[in-house]
């Protein structure tokens, strides 16, 4: 399944706020959304807020949501401004299925990894899981932009591997994986502070390639 993941912003009378943020946590509730609050620093219209979010979600899930504000707006005075991708819409004036073109097809796949470090000790793998999240990816040699990220990563202590969620939105490792090519998962350890009561290791990215090799476990869709 493939997701969109782009910035919402929104201005609106401060009676809609606690609506929307009810309606956003709401759907993550069903696990088909997750979204990031961003600080705004340029200040609103006199008598509005404003805010903006970072959304990744279904097309479903996207147009339910402006479905329920259009829903509140109907229901109060007062008006929503809302810009996707740089776009403004106005819910009044647009119905869903013009938004759903506009908004585009989704190109955000969400894809889990299980990775192994035999070479390592796995209390240091357990101590250096977490470090992991938010590292910049790597396929086949070159890195990927920042829309495409590793998700919070933990240590399992069931499996002893790494598990972390990535968000992937680069249509080359998408496309392979849609049409079977399997694709294998590693991240790149680094000993920091060595020789001092401060060594550690870190993970500082993590790697893809179509190239398998022992050591290395297939991504799975999420």
């Amino acid at each position: 399944m493939r997701y969109h993941k782009f910035r919402i912003d929104v201005s609106y009378p401060p009676e809609y706020r606690q609506r929307f943020y009810k309606i956003l946590s709401e759907e993550e509730k069903t696990g088909d959304i997750s979204y990031q609050h961003i600080i705004e620093e340029t200040a609103p219209p006199p008598e509005m807020l404003k805010d903006a979010v970072m959304i990744l979600a279904s097309t479903l899930t996207i147009l339910k949501i402006l479905y329920d504000l259009q829903k509140e707006i109907k229901s109060k005075k007062g008006t929503v401004s809302i810009r996707i991708k740089g776009q403004e819409f106005d819910l009044e004036a647009h119905n869903l299925d013009e938004i759903k073109l506009k908004i585009g097809k989704p190109s955000v796949k969400r894809y889990k990894v299980e990775l192994s470090f035999p070479d390592l000790p796995q209390d240091e793998v357990k101590r250096a899981a977490r470090t992991l999240s938010y590292r910049p990816i790597f396929f086949n040699g070159k890195m990927l932009s920042q829309d495409s990220t590793v998700l919070f990563a933990d240590y399992d202590d069931d499996s002893e591997k790494v598990k972390a969620n990535i968000h992937m939105n680069n249509e080359e490792v998408n496309e392979l994986y849609e049409t079977g090519v399997p694709i294998y998962s590693m991240a790149e350890p680094k000993k920091v502070n060595e020789g001092t009561p401060y060594e550690q290791t870190l993970f500082l990215r993590l790697i893809l390639t179509t190239e398998p090799a022992p050591s290395l476990s297939k991504i799975e869709e999420y």
